[in-house]
């Protein structure tokens, strides 16, 4: 296989009647955002297999990217109980769902648990500081930033940078 596209249609084709492989072909057009190829295969695992629960979270976050929130709430509020590991990544995306519809208690509500899961979800901790930014609670706001400056991952540096500035 030249490409994980390939790799993934191979297996995809060999096995039709499996999730995993329709679930992992989403994910490579996922991450190529091609939205309406990754969600129909999430879509197909999910007909396939109902309780293999890989694809859920993913296709959430499409249909909040394509602007149905509420389906992206349903979904996860859905997902989450079945997990059999908490994860702070459908926390987030849940409080990102609930930020957008303006419902920032319970934003701040699952921002808290994402990081309740991993104290260092830089993503979690910066929606939250957002979050209490907006809510006016300013010293809440501040801390949130600062720790999410010293924690950031290599991929959030940029932003971490952005906002150690407007810290000063």
């Amino acid at each position: 296989w030249k490409t994980e596209i390939s790799l993934w249609q191979d297996a995809r084709d060999k096995s039709s009647l499996k999730a995993r492989p329709h679930a992992n072909m989403g994910f490579v057009y996922d991450n190529e955002g091609n939205l309406d190829m990754a969600q129909e295969e999430y879509n197909r695992a999910i007909q396939l297999e109902p309780n293999y629960l890989a694809p859920y979270g993913p296709l959430a976050v499409i249909y909040g990217k394509k602007g149905d929130v509420d389906k992206t709430i349903k979904m996860l509020l859905w997902v989450i109980p079945r997990l059999p590991n908490k994860d702070p990544r459908f926390y987030t995306a849940l409080g990102v769902a609930y930020k957008v519809k303006g419902l920032l208690k319970e934003a701040e509500i699952e921002f808290q648990k994402a990081l309740m899961t991993n104290p260092n979800y830089d993503t979690a901790r910066y929606n939250l500081a957002e979050i209490y930014e907006q809510m006016g609670l300013k010293q809440e706001a501040f801390e949130h930033y600062r720790r999410f400056v010293e924690t950031a991952s290599p991929e959030m540096k940029e932003l971490a940078e952005q906002v150690r500035a407007r810290l000063k």
